[in-house]
């Protein structure tokens, strides 16, 4: 049986083509995802492994949640854990050769003439900056110096060999670097390399000398220690004697384990993308199934004869079955073997571009064995699953009628499926409506899983709908198209299934954009709703963390400021659990932003107002609850309530945060003018006043910030929608797919037609006019259920501050007028084929 399913493959190769294609497809997406993550990660592999391979064992501080990836590593600056008596007792362990105070700086080497734009798009000139001591053991620095010479006096400073020119520094320019508290002007001595290759995912490299970096830091403490162990001692040995007199809160980790946790926890973060991306190339081979699903349908039914035929030789029901499936293996291992090197030319591409626009961030472009295995098995699975349904009504033919066949389906009644659609569609109205107004627990859940439902209720009646549907526009497109109009209705009608799985495939595509469209187009009316709430004129805020008190003091030592209010987050323990902790001046909140809180933190009076969350767990007003800081533990009272989802859990006014914290660093100010100052000439005066000395600070109006948040909202928009695009190619695809296949088999009919003068572009424009019925009909059943359900969703996320329904009307326009073009584009092929027919061969043939 698999030498004739090969054969049949073989010998009718064109009526699969496009069914390859659209697994193809599908398959792709995730093959390029698999292989460009695993890209990424070997390449952080490779960079970790040069951070800790010459280092034999890192002291440093536990991790505050392993299990989460939060730990210490080259891209965390942390504070001081380590005092120079902790570096001597190091020193003193058995098998310690020599150990090496780590010092990372915050600041940002900023490009030669920058100038700050206002904007906290503008950048600084590429990734993060990692600045560091310069020890002058290359084992400890892991960088070699390649030209000019070490920093040896506290003014200079080396950088990498490829970030100095791209930030448009040489050796003996002054190099700038923001920090927190200002900013600091270096010589550049000397370019150094990092490890073999100087790979370092786009970040800028810098050392200066130890003593520099403490009085950046301000404070004589070492936040890592590296540690060199004397030839033949054990690593792990060693770092077990330096764990016993470590100070709580730290540990010893040899350099080998440490690059293996950290490769772990990155790997932990791009599973997650390519759980994202696997889910957008499920959808694509979803839609593709449809087109499976009627290329074997309709390959069946032309093949009934041949069936029958077989039957009447001997061919069991079963054999019959099992060649047609494996005749979609042979489909299946073409296609995804298709996809996997598209796959992987498109990871090879993605690649480049994001090196030639922000640097080297992968490894070698190899493609991974789960790439491989994901793309068959999905590949397999989907067309399977697809050709199953046909191959069973192929096996239960009976020979004789299959011998009376002439190549045309017969036309069941659509009543099961008519019961069965709206059965479905009945509970999934159901699952959305209890969602929605029982006030249950997690409505989203309902409500998301009862538009799964709804969909594939509607995909069985979509076929139902079609039949009056055709009826009702078959004078409408006669009085247009006259006689091509109507031939177009007539097939759709006669074949409802198939019309209905085509406009299927492409209703599914559009349904998820529009879903898509109409949650982002309901998220960007609630943000901006949230800004309008804003009574500052302006945000403060810092593009490389807080905001320095510098700064604020600054603007508010302007004149036409009334006043400049700061919001710090912090993190406490609260119940043996981390809880964010909001902390506020509370005299003045109130009068710069409309919280919803009850009452005005004015009226905090020296306790806490919880959010959400912490009064879910039946804290109420009243009562008292201990927060457990950096700096101190306090017990206070709950004097109020903060109502808004999703924001911190605890809010505390600044003599709190002082206590369980020390002295907090805002995370943003809020700034409120004098009535009659001109905001706009106000805000170019304050950018002018900060860049000097601080020009990471950046000041946004509420609008400007807005429509900062709206760009992001965009920006995600069209990330989903490009990965959606697969699957309404694929939809396109089947529609084109179905009306070749529907040529093929209505050939006689065409020739007929050809024969009693219809003309080659009557024929041409009667496939067109059925393409585009199809297509318009699926896209507007699309965008009923894509609003539909996307305004459902965004009601059942009320709780997260999701309270206004926004229709995106340009976008329903666009897809309307897309879904004609795709059809008028997806009828090119099959109509010129069937314009293109010899007549007395098409009369000639049996089916």
């Amino acid at each position: 049986m698999f030498r004739l399913a090969y054969k049949s493959v073989k010998h009718n190769p064109k009526r699969l083509v496009l069914t390859a294609v659209a697994v193809a497809l599908g398959v792709a997406l995730v093959a390029a995802t698999l292989t460009l993550t695993n890209a990424l990660s070997s390449g952080f592999d490779k960079l970790f492994g040069e951070i800790y391979a010459t280092t034999d064992v890192v002291v440093e501080q536990v991790p505050t949640d392993q299990a989460a990836g939060t730990g210490n590593s080259m891209f965390d600056a942390s504070t001081s854990n380590f005092t120079q008596q902790d570096l001597a007792a190091i020193e003193a362990v058995d098998g310690v050769a020599a150990a090496y105070g780590g010092i990372q700086v915050d600041g940002t080497v900023l490009p030669n003439g920058y100038e700050p734009s206002g904007d906290l798009m503008s950048g600084t000139g590429g990734g993060p900056t990692q600045m560091f001591n310069w020890t002058g053991e290359p084992k400890v620095d892991k960088a070699t110096l390649v030209e000019g010479a070490a920093p040896t006096s506290d003014d200079q400073i080396v950088l990498d060999v490829d970030s100095a020119p791209r930030l448009g520094y040489a050796i003996g320019d002054t190099v700038t670097v923001a920090m927190n508290d200002g900013v600091s002007e270096f010589t550049l001595v000397g370019l150094v390399r990092f490890g073999e290759s100087n790979s370092l995912q786009g970040a800028t490299l810098a050392y200066v000398t130890e003593a520099e970096a403490h009085a950046l830091v301000g404070d004589d403490g070492f936040q890592q220690i590296a540690v060199v162990t004397a030839d033949g001692a054990d690593k792990d040995a060693v770092a077990a004697a330096i764990n016993e007199i470590l100070p709580d809160g730290t540990r010893a980790i040899t350099g080998e384990k440490k690059a293996a946790e950290q490769a772990s926890q990155l790997d932990d973060i791009l599973q997650y993308i390519d759980i994202f991306a696997i889910a957008f190339g499920l959808i694509a081979l979803f839609v593709g199934s449809y087109i499976i699903v009627n290329t074997f349908r309709i390959i069946v039914t032309q093949r009934t004869r041949e069936f029958g035929l077989m039957r009447a030789i001997g061919v069991t029901g079963r054999q019959l079955r099992t060649m047609i499936l494996l005749e979609a293996v042979v489909i299946a291992v073409v296609s995804a073997t298709i996809g996997i090197i598209l796959g992987y030319l498109g990871a090879l591409g993605m690649s480049a571009l994001v090196e030639a626009f922000s640097g080297d961030l992968f490894g070698t472009v190899t493609l991974p064995i789960d790439a491989v295995l994901y793309s068959y098995a999905l590949g397999a699975l989907v067309t399977l699953v697809s050709a199953l349904l046909p191959a069973i009504h192929a096996s239960t033919i009976s020979p004789m009628e299959a011998l009376r066949e002439a190549a045309t389906e017969s036309k069941k009644p659509l009543k099961v499926r008519n019961i069965v659609g709206g059965a479905i569609a009945a509970l999934g109205l159901v699952a959305v409506a209890v969602g929605l107004y029982t006030g249950i627990e997690n409505p989203y859940i309902y409500v998301g899983a009862g538009a799964m439902a709804l969909v594939i209720g509607v995909t069985l009646l979509a076929a139902q709908v079609l039949v009056p549907l055709a009826f009702g526009l078959r004078d409408v497109l006669t009085r247009v198209f006259k006689i091509d109009g109507k031939l177009a209705a007539n097939n759709i009608r006669r074949e409802p299934r198939r019309s209905a799985n085509t406009a299927a495939a492409l209703m599914i595509g559009v349904m998820l954009l529009a879903l898509v469209a109409t949650f982002t187009e309901s998220l960007k009316a609630v943000v901006t709703s949230q800004f309008s709430q804003i009574e500052a004129d302006f945000f403060a805020l810092s593009t490389g963390g807080t905001v320095p008190q510098g700064a604020i003091d600054i603007i508010s030592g302007t004149d036409g400021v009334d006043f400049v209010t700061t919001i710090a987050l912090e993190s406490a323990q609260y119940d043996g659990t981390p809880e964010s902790v909001a902390v506020i001046e509370a005299d003045k909140a109130d009068l710069a932003y409309d919280y919803d809180n009850t009452p005005n933190f004015d009226q905090i009076d020296g306790g806490v107002f919880i959010g959400p969350d912490i009064q879910a767990l039946g804290v109420q007003v009243g009562d008292e609850v201990t927060l457990t800081g950096t700096d101190g533990t306090a017990t206070l009272q709950v004097t109020g309530l903060y109502n808004t989802e999703g924001d911190a859990s605890f809010w505390v006014d600044t003599a709190q945060g002082d206590a369980l914290f020390g002295t907090v660093e805002a995370s943003q100010a809020l700034v409120v003018l004098d009535d009659g100052v001109d905001v706009d000439a106000m805000q170019t005066t304050l950018s002018a006043e900060l860049a000097q000395d601080y020009p990471l600070v950046v000041l946004q109006q509420p609008g400007q910030l807005a429509q900062l948040a709206n760009t992001f909202i965009d920006l995600l928009l069209g990330v989903i929608s490009a990965l959606l695009g697969a699957a309404l190619i694929i939809a396109i695809l089947g529609v084109a797919n179905t009306l070749l296949l529907s040529v093929t088999e209505r050939t006689r009919e065409i020739g007929l037609l050809r024969a009693v003068g219809v003309r080659k572009s009557s024929i041409w424009r009667m496939i067109t006019i059925e393409s585009m019925v199809m297509a318009i009909f699926g896209t507007i059943l699309g965008m009923i259920l894509g609003v539909g359900l996307g305004a459902a969703l965004v009601k059942a996320l009320a709780e997260f501050g999701f309270t206004t329904v926004a229709i995106p009307w340009v976008w329903l326009i666009v897809y309307t007028v897309g879904a004609a073009i795709s059809g008028v584009i997806a009828a090119i092929w099959p109509a010129w084929r069937a314009s293109r027919m010899d007549i007395l061969k098409a009369i000639a043939t049996d089916g």
